[in-house]
């Protein structure tokens, strides 16, 4: 009999079980969650009342709604930002800023950035335009600030063009207009931290980041080298030998991506010749024990395909990094960055719609590809959003799709 037992229900934050939150005292739970979104760990305990004896079952537990946990998809309605978002059960909120904000996020949209995963700070998205950069809540989208506000010198116009992030969350670099800002997430009492004036030096930073482990470095368009940051002055890596040379590149970086300290990146000489290089990122020390960036090149691989010259969008996963991805007109193609040979080909989508933006999940699951596809007039309900799966031989293969959600897509991003 139910009536021999107690039972109780209760939930905590991860990592903060000092503070519980109790959901029912009933044998089953019908209840309706009024705890604040996020990550949380669910205990069920069972007691009879006579003995005193006891038995409990934890399981994790996910609190979402409907702008919490999911992809946030930034493209161009009309010539408008729009942001489209996909929580984690699938439910689609079309229009996301403007009704929440009843307005626009701005004209000519650049990108969607998650910043601010320190352990003192509060994690905030950035959308980016042309008209500069709005900060709004992750958890339901509400205009916060003007991105210019967390900056003690901020460029006119503020608008992001990249996000680098320290893989440990110690950091992160942004970068406008080719100028590198930083900010110390670590150890730090204010949620807002402001970011210190631009990094010094004469350089255009590739919008790339190359910023994984615990030493930033990246790509110089203006002086065709790899620089990195010597304490708030961007200076040179060092002349290395091999297949290329990282101080003297002579070509404009089209793509480039990091994991930890291995590097791949796309790159299109003075006479449009495409190669793909792969480098390792080094830190070594000289006699007096300062610390200095080396760039080891490993290969360069001249990209021979015929359709290489209309790639619109490259991705690469953390999960096989010299499986290169590219898109172009209605398609989706794998080669590798070790012969230069193609893999795989993807042209599954619905006819009339052409590849926008491509690119792999970084957050949970890094298998899999984020496509955004659209008849190219820029239209509402033009573009839809594919969800592939990366398959070990570099195929790939549909999840899931959503059709007429969104515009010409620009960016993604995982709102965590």
């Amino acid at each position: 009999s139910e009536d021999h037992y107690e039972y109780l229900w209760y939930i905590w934050r991860v990592n903060n079980a000092a503070d519980p939150d109790t959901l029912s005292f009933k044998k089953d739970l019908d209840i309706e969650v009024e705890s604040v979104t996020g990550e949380y760990t669910m205990r069920y305990i069972v007691t009879d009342k006579e003995t005193g004896v006891s038995y409990s079952v934890e399981t994790d537990l996910t609190i979402v709604n409907s702008y919490s946990k999911g992809l946030m998809v930034l493209s161009e309605v009309e010539g408008n930002a729009n942001v489209t978002f996909i929580n984690v059960v699938n439910t689609v909120t079309e229009d996301a800023y403007e009704k929440v904000n009843g307005e626009v996020a701005g004209r000519s949209p650049r990108g969607i950035f998650y910043t601010g995963e320190g352990e003192f700070t509060k994690g905030l998205v950035v959308i980016s335009t042309g008209d500069g950069s709005k900060v709004i809540e992750p958890t339901d989208f509400s205009y916060m600030m003007d991105f210019s506000e967390m900056f003690y010198f901020a460029p006119d116009p503020c608008v992001m063009e990249c996000l680098c992030k320290n893989m440990y969350g110690y950091n992160e670099y942004v970068i406008m207009s080719g100028r590198v800002y930083t900010r110390n997430l670590s150890f730090v009492e204010d949620m807002f931290v402001k970011y210190d004036p631009q990094v010094k030096g004469d350089y255009e930073a590739a919008p790339f980041s190359m910023y994984e482990s615990n030493d930033p470095f990246f790509y110089d368009q203006k002086g065709k080298r790899f620089i990195y940051d010597d304490y708030g002055k961007m200076i040179s890596v060092e002349s290395a030998s091999g297949a290329f040379n990282p101080a003297a590149m002579e070509a404009t970086m089209v793509y480039g991506v990091a994991f930890e300290d291995n590097v791949r990146a796309v790159m299109e000489d003075a006479d449009g010749h495409h190669f793909v290089i792969a480098a390792q990122k080094r830190v070594e020390y000289d006699d007096f024990y300062n610390s200095y960036i080396r760039v080891i090149p490993i290969r360069k691989v001249d990209l021979n395909q015929t359709d290489i010259g209309e790639a619109t969008c490259f991705a690469v996963s953390s999960k096989d990094i010299d499986f290169l991805y590219y898109g172009y007109q209605n398609k989706i193609v794998c080669m590798s960055t070790v012969t230069g040979n193609v893999l795989a080909t993807y042209d599954g989508f619905e006819e009339g719609n052409k590849i926008d933006y491509i690119e792999f999940d970084r957050s949970e699951n890094p298998n899999r590809l984020y496509v955004g596809v659209s008849n190219g007039s820029g239209k509402a309900k033009s573009g839809s959003i594919y969800y592939l799966r990366m398959s070990s031989n570099g195929s790939l293969e549909e999840e899931n799709h959503f059709n007429n959600i969104c515009g010409r897509v620009v960016d993604f991003e995982y709102n965590k």
